[in-house]
């Protein structure tokens, strides 16, 4: 019997012995199972590859970072537009030709010239002009916001008559309406007010240079 009871006693102190480091372990165990599952999943979600391609993220993204030329207005800063056509007048249609370039979104230097002769009934009719000025540009919008086709603007010019009479100074309003991105037709009013020179209208094409 006391060898029983011996027996059960060491039992017993051994069994409270091991359980701490059954519980210890077990603790253990489930911390790193955890840790497991957190390293698992941490490396699924950040394994998880992109449907987007790396190769396509940046296409799209050359593509958002590219300018948008073809929305722009038809008169921006740097923008180079040249004029060709007639100018009419009563006795005589002399040929013109006009430059602009955008010193900014609303201004711009303009170098403008004309010239033209005829004898009729034995009378010579002759104009010419070379001269430079600066135009204000509206900045024309459609109603959805995009920008219009539409380049109207206001400006002055002075320059050289070109039959020795003298310089002349006009004040001048037009617009172009661009059919085409780069092709379009345009009209212009100058209204002379010094130089002893009147009105004449002018019309024709416009090409833009990108």
């Amino acid at each position: 019997m006391k060898n029983v009871s011996r027996f059960r006693l060491h039992l017993m102190v051994l069994v409270c012995g091991l359980m701490p480091l059954s519980l210890k372990a077990q603790e253990t165990k489930s911390d790193t199972i955890k840790r497991v599952v957190v390293v698992e999943v941490d490396t699924v979600v950040k394994g998880v590859r992109p449907s987007v391609s790396p190769e396509k993220q940046v296409e799209v993204v050359q593509v958002v970072n590219q300018p948008a030329r073809y929305s722009q207005n038809v008169f921006e800063r740097g923008s180079l537009i040249v004029d060709g056509g007639i100018v009419y007048q009563s006795n005589l249609l002399p040929v013109m030709f006009a430059g602009e370039f955008g010193l900014g979104r609303r201004f711009g230097i303009e170098a403008r010239t004309w010239y033209g002769n005829r004898t009729k009934n034995g009378t010579k009719y002759e104009d010419g002009f070379l001269g430079v000025g600066l135009n204000y540009h509206f900045i024309n919008q459609k109603s959805d916001g995009k920008p219009s086709k539409l380049d109207s603007y206001l400006g002055a010019m002075y320059g050289k008559i070109l039959d020795d009479s003298g310089s002349a100074f006009y004040l001048q309003t037009g617009a172009r309406y661009f059919i085409f991105r780069n092709l379009g037709a345009f009209a212009n009013l100058n209204v002379g007010v010094a130089g002893k020179r009147g009105a004449n209208l002018s019309f024709g094409l416009s090409y833009r240079i990108d």
